[in-house]
């Protein structure tokens, strides 16, 4: 069927942050007395996260749900503080050390659009195709996306703690597909985390795209592709190659 919908991820994918999430760990461990480098506290956290994306995967195969709320998006980032800040033996208040990190990452000034975003959202448009937002992020977003620019070109937005669940759950899927007014097989969506985005759209239903932003991923040293063994991953390396694989499915 002809697609008639895109659905894109936020973080890494439509946006990024100046300071990466790294350097700001790396900084408040060094605030707090340990010497690190971001390229050190990312390596880290990257064997530590794969571990985890191979329990999420096991737990969306077996059909396992995902709840989400402004408390435990922010849970999250605490629990990786808090991995970070033992794994490296820094000592002091966890909370107070994971307020200096919330301030900086989240500050409004932290977060810029990609240079080929805009165009990307103006020319899927073109092409007669709703587009919306479909992200793991606070209840807030919207503001974000506002400040952006980003929020006036948008058909629909789908935030995880305003649905109370998120990806890879396939519920959230079905909420973006139902506000795009199309059937699962008619979406196509793109963002950034192999779980999240690839297998849980592709649990869903829909298109799926992974796409990898060099130096600005969340990663920026290990590519999100590595090592994984979907035969048919789509990966792109921008939102202007997207556009193009997306043509190939009108």
């Amino acid at each position: 069927m002809r697609i008639r919908a895109v659905s894109l991820d936020v973080g890494w994918t439509l946006a990024y942050p100046r300071e990466s999430m790294w350097e700001i760990f790396a900084d408040v461990c060094r605030g707090a007395g340990v010497a690190v480098s971001a390229e050190e506290t990312e390596s880290m956290v990257r064997s530590l996260w794969l571990v985890g994306q191979r329990r999420a995967e096991e737990h969306l195969r077996s059909g396992g749900q995902y709840s989400d709320s402004d408390e435990e998006f922010a849970a999250q980032f605490r629990f990786l503080g808090q991995l970070i800040f033992g794994q490296l033996g820094v000592r002091g208040d966890t909370e107070t050390l994971m307020e200096e990190f919330f301030r900086r990452f989240w500050q409004p000034d932290q977060w810029q659009v990609f240079p080929d975003a805009l165009d990307t959202i103006r020319t899927l448009r073109g092409l007669g195709l709703r587009v919306g937002v479909l992200s793991n992020a606070p209840s807030d977003m919207p503001k974000l996306l506002d400040r952006l620019g980003i929020l006036p070109y948008l058909d629909y937005v789908v935030i995880s703690a305003r649905e109370g669940t998120r990806k890879p759950d396939r519920r959230i899927f079905q909420r973006a597909i139902e506000l795009a007014g199309a059937s699962a097989n008619q979406v196509v969506h793109v963002g950034d985390m192999y779980v999240e985005d690839v297998l849980g759209g592709r649990h869903a239903g829909v298109h799926t795209f992974l796409i990898e932003r060099g130096k600005h991923a969340l990663f920026p040293n290990h590519a999100e592709s590595e090592g994984r063994n979907l035969a048919d991953l789509r990966v792109v390396r921008s939102l202007a190659e997207f556009v193009d694989r997306v043509r190939d499915l009108l």
